[in-house]
């Protein structure tokens, strides 16, 4: 009887993991975890400035299920810490790209919702993180 208690207490622990771990899967997707940024500081890392921007300004278009399948397909933050550094290096050229362009967020997406535009300093910050992890990908 014992060991039917302790394997039902087992059985119901493990569930209440399993159920914790799967709704924590939706907020990961829609966040940069703080475990994943810390895990890889090989690669790209973000700085807590820069993480609450992207998570504030990007990761609503730019996640695996969001809407729009351009954006879904670009600029995937939730791939970041599982590329290699070449998949890095060429991530962070091209957010430099949209940045300096002014390109992100796009028009409509701010007409929509006018919240949603990077401010000066917003966008300064960004510029200025992309150019100093290239550096230090780069070893430089």
């Amino acid at each position: 009887m014992r060991t039917f208690i302790k394997l039902l207490l087992l059985v119901f622990t493990l569930g209440i993991i399993s159920f914790t771990v799967k709704s924590n899967e939706t907020e990961t997707l829609l966040t940069i975890s703080e475990n994943v940024l810390e895990q890889n500081q090989s690669g790209i890392t973000f700085p807590k400035d820069v993480k609450a921007i992207i998570d504030a300004k990007c990761m609503n278009c730019h996640k695996p299920d969001a809407r729009n399948e351009k954006a879904r397909k670009k600029l995937q933050w939730a791939k970041v810490p599982k590329m290699n550094q070449k998949e890095q290096e060429s991530f962070l050229k091209d957010l430099s790209l949209v940045l300096e362009d002014g390109e992100m967020p796009p028009e409509r997406t701010i007409k929509r919702n006018p919240d949603m535009a990077l401010t000066l300093e917003e966008n300064r910050v960004l510029i200025t993180w992309v150019e100093d992890e290239e550096n230090r990908l780069k070893g430089k």
